[in-house]
């Protein structure tokens, strides 16, 4: 399971938004590594972008803001069969 804090969820959004030619402000350098650690970005030479497992993740997930969770919002993945080989 990949648990995203609310920061990383909205990063991921600007990086969707930003695939589709939409004005990103800001994306944090952090959330975006953590994205990338994740499986969900990718970074290169112009920065980060988001890549087709984080499109999907977007497509499914509505978050729901849960205290208990100290901000992070729950987002459960399978992690492909051959990761770490």
């Amino acid at each position: 399971m990949i648990n995203l804090t609310d920061e990383q969820l909205v990063a991921l959004r600007n990086l969707d938004r930003k695939r589709n030619g939409e004005d990103v402000a800001f994306i944090n350098i952090a959330d975006a590594r953590a994205l990338t650690e994740a499986g969900l970005a990718v970074r290169q030479a112009s920065g980060w972008r988001i890549n087709d497992r984080g499109m999907a993740l977007l497509q499914s997930v509505t978050p729901v803001a849960n205290p208990a969770l100290g901000g992070a919002t729950p987002i459960q993945l399978k992690r492909p069969s051959n990761e770490g080989k």
